[in-house]
């Protein structure tokens, strides 16, 4: 595995932790290449489309 591969695993596990037992309460679009998530607790996701990659930002 790259270290590449390896960074994005990471990214992926520590967001599952982040967002583990989470309810939903909106999905919005603020922008064509982006999705928010908002949760219950205040906690938000912005999942961001870049050309050549996925940005992902928890709040």
């Amino acid at each position: 595995m790259s270290s590449g591969d390896k960074n994005l695993e990471d990214e992926a596990n520590r967001a599952t932790d982040l967002l583990k037992g989470k309810v939903v309460q909106q999905v919005f679009r603020h922008r064509t290449k982006e999705v928010g998530i908002q949760f219950t607790d205040g906690t938000t996701i912005f999942i961001d489309h870049q050309p050549t990659e996925l940005d992902i930002s928890i709040t």
